[in-house]
Parts: structure tokens; sequence; C-alpha cells
């Protein structure tokens, strides 16, 4: 491994810091988006105030600002600080990785003003106009090009798995971006839905699952003390995501109007995803294997840990509402809501918080302010979700059956909306605790770059060992 020169220390923390700080902004939207399935007028005062702060505007405001802002830009610096130690090279171009990041920042206030405004392509997470898809295109290939160059020099002769997950997902991500940010301009109707699914899904499997696993693979043995499990597994894992991912867009439009071949051939993948979220969890828990007491030591193991479970939860779920029959009564429910912030909160944001706490020392040169306040982090964050998922999949479920049983039955729509009440409120409490742990997160991190204890000499050297 390799210390980080300034410029390649100033250019992941730019990304590192800007990212908590579109945490916070995109977990307040969040909130306040959970707060309006209670009181639909929450801070709608004036004319101003219900154009630019009503539901359908700052829905995509919040999925923009949460997946480009805070995480692209998380996953874009622990790429920046992890490259280098896995291949011995010191970064290429950082102080073009630092002009990315400021642009990066540029297009996500650019994004957030945009869609408050109601310009939108209506097409879900790919909402902003056609300018900023561009602008932002550029910006990723600028990433993988700085990231392949520093691989393609490298000092070490293998490549660790590691980088096999980074280097696959910045080949995907431009590809998956142009399908269904551009490509939909040209096309309408049923092919449009399936393009617009097709990045949709993707994105999620091919950008964020990759980066994700990748990074469990680089901190777990790192906070373990243990030897990844098998590099073989891995592997297998790496390839069956790249086979199997790509194909399961069509299961969003599942029961919809699309062929019933199209239906059943985005199942089959979604089901053999299970093998490579079983390779995943094999390499951690035999990497784990006679260290499981370290992780009531060690907090950022114990997200890691976390994220990988609540990754293979994810992947379960995700197969079971493929199928046609659970579809039908599960899909545009408050059920989806849960499973969609799962693998993107609970299992990933979980590595990322982890990535941030192992890495933060060795930015600055001081340690974690308080261990105390990342154990408040971790038990916001997690008892938040947990009350967050069980009122949405309870309220999804509940729904659904609603809906299917009121054709029937006559039960009135809006009688639904209303018993459905008590669980929007307690969504709105596990939202409230999962957006105060990430004020604690943001607070530690604040007060260990400006009042932590310097590392010592031995600290220093073993922290990039």
């Amino acid at each position: 491994m390799t210390t980080l020169t300034q410029d390649e220390n100033k250019a992941v923390r730019l990304f590192f810091y800007s990212s908590i700080v579109w945490l916070l902004v995109g977990m307040s939207i969040g909130l306040i988006l959970a707060i309006k399935y209670v009181w639909p007028n929450f801070l709608v005062w004036g004319e101003f105030l219900q154009k630019y702060l009503s539901y359908g505007r700052i829905r995509p405001a919040h999925t923009h600002v949460v997946l480009l802002g805070w995480m692209s830009m998380a996953y874009v610096g622990g790429l920046l600080y992890i490259i280098p130690r896995l291949t011995r090279k010191s970064l290429e171009h950082p102080r073009l990785a630092r002009i990315i990041g400021i642009l990066w920042n540029v297009y996500i206030v650019l994004a957030v003003i945009i869609l408050s405004m109601g310009y939108t392509t209506t097409i879900e997470y790919a909402e902003t106009p056609w300018p900023l898809d561009l602008f932002l295109i550029v910006l990723v290939v600028g990433t993988a090009y700085i990231c392949f160059k520093t691989i393609a020099k490298r000092n070490e002769h293998q490549l660790y798995v590691s980088l096999w997950y980074f280097m696959g997902s910045l080949i995907w991500l431009p590809f998956l971006y142009i399908i269904g940010n551009l490509a939909t301009y040209f096309i309408s109707g049923v092919p449009q839905a399936l393009a617009g699914w097709f990045y949709g899904h993707n994105v999620i499997g091919l950008w964020f699952t990759t980066v994700g696993v990748g990074f469990i693979y680089y901190l777990l043995p790192l906070l373990s003390k243990n030897p990844l499990y098998s590099h073989k597994l891995s592997l297998i894992g790496f390839w069956t995501i790249a086979t199997f991912y790509v194909w399961n867009g069509p299961h969003h439009l599942q029961n919809g109007p699309i062929p019933a071949w199209l239906m059943k051939a985005g199942v089959v993948p979604s089901v053999l995803l299970i093998i490579p979220v079983w390779t995943v969890l094999a390499n951690v828990f035999g990497t784990m294997k006679g260290k499981w007491h370290v992780i009531s030591e060690n907090v950022s193991l114990k997200f890691v840990v976390t994220g990988a479970i609540f990754y293979l939860i994810t992947c379960l779920q995700g197969p079971f509402q493929s199928l046609m029959q659970p579809s039908a009564i599960l899909k545009f429910t408050n059920w989806i809501i849960g499973h969609a912030h799962m693998p993107l909160f609970a299992a990933f944001s979980f590595v990322l918080f982890a990535l941030f706490y192992h890495a933060l020392p060795t930015l600055t040169g001081r340690k974690i302010y308080s261990e105390a306040l990342m154990n408040w982090h971790f038990w916001l964050s997690i008892i938040g979700f947990l009350i967050f998922a069980f009122t949405t999949w309870t309220a999804g479920v509940m729904q659904g059956f609603a809906w299917t049983e009121g054709k029937q039955y006559g039960v009135p729509f809006l009688e639904v909306v209303v018993s459905l009440q008590p669980f929007s409120i307690a969504r709105a409490v596990g939202g409230l605790l999962m957006f105060t742990g990430q004020i604690v997160f943001a607070y530690n991190v604040r007060k260990s770059i400006t009042e932590g204890q310097p590392l010592s000499v031995e600290e220093k050297s073993s922290s990039t060992a």
C-alpha cells in the first residue's frame, strides 16, 4: 500500500466531505417527504413554498441528492482512496480529480434547482434534462480515466478482487446512464419504460452494489485482521453479477404492458442473483471465522457486517417480489419504498460509514473524536431503519391486499389511505431517527477533523501499511 500525496489527499477529502453535506441535505428532504405522508401541507405556506416544496418536485430532488450526491460522491472518494493502496501506485491526475469533485457538486446544485422548478423528464431516477446528463457523463468518464490509468500503471501485479468490481462498475455506469437518460429521448411508450427500468434497476446492481461489494472485500480483511476467505468465490460473485443483473429491468413492469415472455425473462435472472449474494455472505462469514468477538470492539466492522447482512436480505426480497403473483400484490405500494431503501441505506451506506471511519484517521492524521458517537450513529441508524422498513413493508402488504380485495368488496381507495396513517406516522419516526443518526455522524467527523487526538508515529505507519 502507499501513502497518499497531498494532492491525492485533497481530492479524496473533497469527495468525502461533500458527500456528507449531501447526505444531510438528502435526508432532510427525505424526512420532509415522510412527514408529508402524515401532514400533506407541511411547510406549504404561501404560493412560493406550495409550488417549490410540493411532493412531486422534491421527491426527485431527494433521490438525486442521495444517489448522486451522497452515495456516488462517497463512492468516487472511496475509489480514489483505495485504488492507490491496492495498486501501490500514486493516483494519476489528482488535480483533475479535484476539478471533477468541484464540478460534481455544481451538477448536484443545478439538479436540485431544476427539479424543484418542475423541469423533469418524468422518467424515475432519470428526471434531469439532457444537458445535465451530458455534464455528469463527462464527469463519470473523467473519473474512470483516472482510475483505469492508475490501475494500468500499478506496481502490484495481482489484481485484488475489489479492483475487478471497481473496474466493472466504471465501465458499466456510463453506458447505463446513457441508455436511461439519453436514449429514452428517442423512444416512447413501452420501449421507453423498459429502457428507463434497465437503467433504474441496473444502476443499483452495476454501480451501487458492485462498488459497495468491492468496499466490503477491501474493508473486511483489514478490520477483522483475517485474510479473505476465498478469492475464487469473490470472482464467481463478480461474473454472476455481470452476467445476470443486466436482465432484471423487466421485473419492474411485471403484470404491466409488456409481453408475457419478457416478464418471465426478467424473473429468471432475478432469482439467479441469489448466487452472487451467497458468494459475498460466504466470504463474510468465512473471513470472520474466529473474529466475531471483534465486532463488539470495532464499530466500523459492525457497520460492514450489518451492511452485508442487509445486502443478503435485499437479494432475498428482490427475487421474491419479482415473481408475478407477489408483484401483483406489492407493486406500487409502501412495500417498494422499504425495499428500495434497504440496499441504498442499510446495506451500502452502512459500508460507506465504515469506510469513512476507517479512512478518516489516515486522511487527517487524527483519531476519530468519539467512539461513543460512532455507536450512537450505528444504533440510531439501524433502529430507525428497522422501524421505517417494517412499517412500510407491513403497510405495503395491507395496501396491496386492500386494493385487490377492494375491487371485489368495494373498499374505497380513500379508506385504505386513512387506515395506513398510523404506519405513516411510524415511518416518519423511523426516518427522524435515521436522520438524527446522520447528524451524529457528521458532528463526529467534524470534531475528528478539528479536535481528534493526533496519531502517534506507530499509528500513522500502521494506517498506511
